[in-house]
């Protein structure tokens, strides 16, 4: 799944991957990215102290960002194959000799370095073993300028990641509310469930912004119509028009929660400067951001 701002995992390195999140229209009734996103809404940025560097096992954590990680690996390789590979040799070193004492910093630092060491291992690899093979085989030409800690590449590879992550994040939301709902609903015996069955469910939060996200401009009933599809069940313009603002809150905290989790010292303040870092900015956009 991708981020509200960019709608196909392959976009350009160039694509600023919250733009469209951001993007301003004029107030009308149909329009589902201005008037109807000013909501208060809060977005806590420290609310966990969790970070990289507690991570009980390295390898197990470093998994979760394997998406920006080959990309990269892709570039600096110039092989799928070779680029696995050399993911291979990193996770296998991170299962043996965890953070090896460099748990510091930013999560994406120490990770350009594995990924440098990871390809330049993969190429000796690929040496060494043409050489018992009595092939003839000249040194490997590796791009390692995209392999630098703030690279153009590397940073948008990294932030699609952190988005798609949120993305899932949100997906995974949708479908508690919705269980919730549907459990409340089968329950209506119940005094107590009967009450709460009377709230308002968020149970379309990841539909709504992805289509807002995906056909913006598009009228609040013609998106209520696509996310019908997908609810199989009757969506109304007003639904789509309460939710979203939700939406936006929702995934504006899940990211500040994931981009946390890539930080040495996670306070509001390094949030906020690797938001920026990141161009991430337009994600919180509208939104009351606090410590």
């Amino acid at each position: 799944m991708n981020p509200p701002a960019v709608s196909n995992p392959s976009s350009s390195p160039d694509t600023d991957a919250s733009a469209r999140e951001g993007q301003s229209k004029p107030a009308n009734s149909g329009d589902l990215t201005s008037s109807s996103l000013t909501n208060s809404s809060e977005v806590r940025l420290s609310r966990s102290r969790q970070t990289w560097t507690g991570a009980g096992s390295a390898a197990g954590f470093v998994l979760r960002y394997l998406p920006p990680m080959r990309r990269l690996l892709i570039d600096v390789m110039g092989s799928e194959s070779d680029a696995d590979r050399a993911l291979a040799i990193l996770i296998s070193h991170l299962v043996k000799a965890g953070y090896s004492g460099h748990a510091k910093g930013r999560l994406r630092d120490f990770l350009i370095l594995g990924l440098r060491s990871a390809a330049k291992a993969r190429a000796t690899e690929i040496e060494s073993k043409a050489k018992k093979a009595g092939e003839s085989v000249s040194s490997r030409e590796l791009d390692l300028d995209s392999a630098k800690t703030e690279s153009r590449e590397w940073l948008s590879y990294w932030r699609d990641g952190l988005m798609q992550r949120a993305w899932r994040a949100l997906e995974r939301e949708q479908h508690r509310e919705r269980t919730r709902t549907q459990t409340v609903e089968s329950a209506k015996i119940d005094e107590v469930a009967s009450a709460e069955s009377e709230e308002p469910a968020n149970d379309l939060v990841h539909d709504v912004l992805r289509m807002v996200t995906n056909h913006s401009g598009e009228s609040s009933e013609v998106i209520a119509g696509r996310i019908a599809e997908l609810a199989e069940r009757s969506v109304s313009a007003a639904e789509v028009k309460r939710q979203l603002p939700i939406a936006r809150s929702l995934f504006a905290q899940l990211l500040a929660d994931e981009i946390s989790l890539t930080l040495e010292d996670a306070d509001a303040a390094a949030i906020q400067v690797e938001i920026g870092n990141l161009g991430l900015q337009k994600a919180f956009s509208g939104l009351q951001v606090k410590a």
